[in-house]
């Protein structure tokens, strides 16, 4: 099985491409109007919950931020790296004329190995064009610590099955140790390219002690968030949303 066929493991597989609440994405917006479009893979469109209209976390994210609503573009798609979200939503997102703008996108771009180098250049190029001259307000997420997430510790050695009920292939498994420091390089890179392109952080990796002490929050598959995971997940991007407003 190649890679890409387990990128719904790994926080990487949705089951559509972008979902809208507007009439016309080329519409200019009313002056009170806030134009929101979410960027990313399967964590964007919510993969996990039972409900994703209703529990997708940048529904919830819009919800709870803004009154009249939020006009929403969900512009997630199934396996989305920075170079496919580059293609396939960007321009897309940019057509609608955002005046808010979140990024998730990482976990499968480190699962198929593409460089920090390489990634932080896509991923620079990518909110640049969000941020279209300062007109748009660019939320960017980091990468969550995946060597604490269930789904991997079953594959340790160290598991109660001693790894046997592994579902990642051994290509994708590296020492804990190796996870650590991949994600640690990718976070570096999205923190540089947050302050150069005058984005906002969202510190997912600081989060993820809180999934790990609370199982109840992921969904069957060990990875993805169920509705109260995203709903936590949504209260990040608020607080970062606040705290630089």
């Amino acid at each position: 099985m190649n890679r890409r066929s387990w990128a719904p493991l790994l926080f990487a597989v949705l089951v559509s491409g972008c979902t809208s609440q507007t009439a016309g994405p080329t519409a200019a917006p009313a002056h009170h109007e806030v134009v929101y479009a979410a960027i990313g893979a399967s964590e964007t469109y919510s993969v996990g919950a039972d409900d994703r209209y209703r529990e997708a976390w940048p529904q919830v994210f819009a919800k709870d931020l803004f009154w009249p609503p939020a006009v929403l573009h969900n512009f997630g798609i199934p396996g989305a790296t920075t170079a496919q979200a580059l293609r396939d939503e960007v321009p897309a997102a940019v057509a609608v004329r955002p005046t808010l703008v979140t990024v998730w996108l990482n976990v499968n771009d480190l699962i198929q190995g593409v460089s920090p180098q390489v990634y932080g250049e896509q991923l620079g190029r990518l909110v640049h064009a969000l941020r279209r001259n300062g007109q748009t307000r660019v939320l960017v997420a980091n990468t969550p610590d995946l060597g604490k997430l269930p789904a991997y510790q079953a594959c340790l050695p160290s598991a109660p099955d001693g790894g046997s009920g592994c579902r990642i292939p051994a290509g994708l498994l590296p020492s804990p140790g190796r996870v650590a420091a991949a994600v640690n390089s990718y976070n570096a890179v999205i923190a540089k390219v947050v302050s150069e392109q005058g984005g906002t952080l969202v510190d997912l990796h600081g989060q993820d002690t809180l999934m790990a002490q609370h199982p109840e929050w992921l969904s069957w598959d060990g990875f993805h968030p169920n509705a109260l995971g995203y709903a936590a997940v949504a209260r990040v991007f608020e607080d970062a949303y606040r705290k630089t407003s």
